[in-house]
């Protein structure tokens, strides 16, 4: 297993921040390459990229204190912007920037599914860096394991600090995201209908996604709420799951399936 270590920060520099902007700048940047490539805009994906990424962050933070922690946070409103602070749900912003990404494409009347599929391809990648982020902070510790990933982390257990060997589900995130980045790139070789990208990278991240959340620590103090046995992150998984194989079904087979990308 992976011995314990904890990061800090350097300066004003805070490591998950610094690698969720790497992350960012990377994405943007395999974007713009493929928007070229494909004969788009980019001044559309910058806008499209600016609307993904304050839908993300607002969502990822309101699902995580209203939906996560609202325990924390109901006596304390006060807190509920303080986001640098910590607390963020994938799922809260993956809602969010779906929201307003749709939103704006759909309001511009622009290519939807072309550009939805530029968004897809350069985010997975983005996702897997910001992921490192989360590893190197270990702030999504999972339960007790002798697995050879398993990680030496500080946990809290009836408000005592313990270090523990336990699954990193940032860890497994990011690789889960990278095993994906490298899935669309071997893919790529060759054109694919426009919403191919967007289709598979939901249906490729929910599916281990779900069951990755079986392994979320349930023994330690703000443990991630449980509903009916599920996280709110497997409840949106098998949504998310649903949404890629409709859109694979129905884009494979869509008069414009040969507007490719």
């Amino acid at each position: 297993m992976l011995p314990y270590w904890q990061a800090t920060r350097l300066g004003p520099i805070e490591p998950w921040g610094f690698f969720v902007a790497l992350g960012v700048v990377v994405g943007i940047l395999i974007g713009q390459r493929r928007t070229r490539r494909l004969g788009l805009s980019n001044e559309v994906l910058g806008n499209l990229t600016a609307w993904i990424l304050a839908g993300g962050f607002v969502g990822a933070r309101l699902f995580h204190v209203f939906v996560y922690h609202w325990a924390d946070y109901r006596d304390n409103w006060a807190e509920i912007p303080a986001m640098w602070k910590g607390g963020m749900s994938s799922y809260g912003g993956f809602f969010g920037a779906a929201v307003c990404g749709v939103t704006y494409l759909v309001k511009k009347r622009f290519d939807f599914w072309r550009y939805a599929d530029v968004a897809s391809f350069a985010f997975i990648p983005a996702w897997s860096i910001g992921r490192i982020g989360c590893f190197i902070i270990h702030d999504h510790p999972g339960s007790l394991s002798d697995f050879p990933l398993a990680v030496m982390m500080a946990v809290r257990i009836d408000g005592e600090p313990v270090i523990q060997p336990r699954h990193d589900l940032g860890l497994y995130d990011g690789i889960l995201t990278l095993f994906m980045t490298l899935v669309f790139l071997w893919t790529d070789r060759r054109q694919r209908f426009a919403g191919f990208y967007l289709g598979w990278m939901c249906v490729l991240y929910a599916i281990p996604r779900f069951f990755l959340d079986y392994l979320r620590a349930v023994d330690i103090e703000h443990a991630d709420t449980r509903y009916w046995g599920l996280t709110p992150a497997q409840y949106g998984s098998i949504i998310l799951a649903l949404l890629g194989g409709l859109i694979l079904w129905k884009r494979s087979s869509a008069p414009d399936a040969h507007s490719s990308v």
